[in-house]
């Protein structure tokens, strides 16, 4: 409950955080785009104020003539008459005049901007001279192109004529306005990124240390369990026997006393390899681990090694079906260490499979590595459990629902073994259908890895 809470505290932290940080970057683009809009809506104002003071507009005047004429048109003209209406033909004309747009796209390249912008021109008004009276035609619910509103105005235009009036404004649009700003705004930018990936590092490394933590705990916890369930039962079967040696009816038996003899040595024995493998437990690992390897007659050790554990088994003795096939006959290998390995994969399978236990072992040499399988026909391993199989402490799933006795050191001491012999181990296994431990070492003369 306190490690959900954690969590969830610091996925919120995170949350707050982001949010904190897209205001921060929206306020910041807003004021940005506010001094862009005052520093270049000043520039066009600027340059169209020059463009109006110089002689640009002597061909204006020809502009204003055709507007009169079109005019004096309209005057004797039925409205119904028109294909267009009186505001269109004129923004269409005062549309064509496009010289105050090619200054403006000058005179902002010399102040050393880009002068990528759109040109709109937007009638305000107009009227129209009648013979008695002025009417006006614009605005009167037509609709007339109008300057986006991201468009700065650059001017607004006034011309009162014997036939019309006109008002209109002249504005600029920069396509590229998101670029510029940003591109101010790249140190912050980069900066907000980084905070970001790097506060988002952290909380996913934290998460995992916490999950990380936790399991282990977990697992050390049902370590401890097993390792106490492990040292009480011998200790228990030995102060049983000792209690029962001190009954004189036993006493007076030499084959009970034998038989109760017999069985605190073989408990005392078991209790003695159960401490030796709890404190040997920091020395397992693969740097740490030190062979003695020999020229091992692989095929007859692993034969002897079979039999002996099916005479350790008794009555459980498994089934087991070797499939041998050496070109070399010996193997250097570290005798004492290999062992272990094969009889904790005996171990395991008798523990966790089916009955009747069956187990293949198949052991060959090609390639230039050893390959040994061991293959039972237990319930299999889930996929979950698969990828924590090898590590410290560790039990699946199904030895903790069958209660199975075990320390959950097994399988780390063989895989620690397998690659201080500078080879590796996998495991292949889905529920129902058993599992197969695959171990390759490097021969003699082989690669350093296989």
């Amino acid at each position: 409950m306190k490690s959900r809470f954690l969590i969830g505290l610091s996925a919120l932290a995170l949350l707050v955080l982001i949010a904190v940080q897209y205001v921060i970057i929206t306020e910041t683009y807003r004021t940005k785009k506010e001094q862009f809009d005052t520093r270049f809506g000043n520039l066009v104002k600027e340059g169209m104020s020059k463009f109006n003071s110089m002689d640009y507009n002597f061909d204006f005047d020809s502009v204003l003539f055709l507007l009169d004429d079109k005019a004096v048109a309209f005057m004797f003209s039925e409205p119904d008459s028109l294909s267009q209406t009186p505001g269109e033909i004129f923004h269409e004309i005062l549309n064509q005049y496009r010289d105050p747009e090619y200054f403006l796209r000058d005179y902002i390249s010399k102040a050393g901007v880009d002068p990528k912008f759109t040109y709109h021109l937007q009638v305000d008004e107009l009227y129209l001279v009648d013979i008695n009276f002025r009417q006006q035609v614009y605005p009167n619910g037509i609709q007339l192109p109008r300057a986006p509103a991201s468009a700065l105005l650059a001017g607004n235009f006034t011309h009162e004529r014997n036939f019309f009036n006109i008002s209109y404004g002249i504005y600029i649009d920069f396509v590229n306005r998101s670029k510029l700003i940003l591109r101010e705004m790249w140190l912050i930018l980069v900066l907000y990124l980084c905070t970001l990936i790097l506060v988002f590092t952290v909380f996913i490394l934290t998460l995992r240390n916490m999950l990380r933590q936790k399991r282990l705990s977990e697992m050390k916890s049902d370590f401890i369990n097993n390792m106490t369930h492990e040292l009480k039962t011998p200790l228990s079967t030995i102060s049983v026997a000792s209690s029962s040696l001190g009954n004189r009816t036993i006493i007076e038996s030499p084959e009970r006393v034998e038989e109760l003899s017999g069985l605190i040595k073989r408990q005392n024995k078991h209790l003695s390899e159960l401490i030796d493998r709890i404190l040997d437990i920091n020395i397992w690992e693969k740097d740490q681990v030190k062979l003695k390897p020999e020229h091992l007659m692989l095929e007859n050790w692993t034969r002897q090694l079979v039999k002996g554990f099916l005479l350790e088994q008794g009555k459980e003795a498994p089934e087991i079906l070797l499939d041998i096939h050496l070109i070399n006959e010996t193997h250097m290998l570290d005798e004492v260490h290999m062992a272990t390995v094969l009889n904790n994969l005996f171990s395991n399978a008798v523990r966790y499979g089916n009955t009747p236990c069956k187990i293949k072992l198949e052991v060959k040499d090609r390639d230039q590595c050893l390959w040994i399988s061991v293959t039972d026909n237990g319930p299999g391993i889930k996929k979950e459990d698969l990828k924590h199989l090898f590590e410290k402490f560790y039990r699946g799933a199904e030895a903790k629902q069958r209660v199975v006795r075990g320390l959950g050191l097994g399988l780390y001491y063989v895989k620690q073994i397998v690659e201080a012999h500078g080879g590796n181990i996998s495991v292949q296994s889905k529920p129902g259908e058993g599992t197969t431990f695959h171990i390759k070492i490097p021969t003699d003369d082989g690669p350093v890895t296989c």
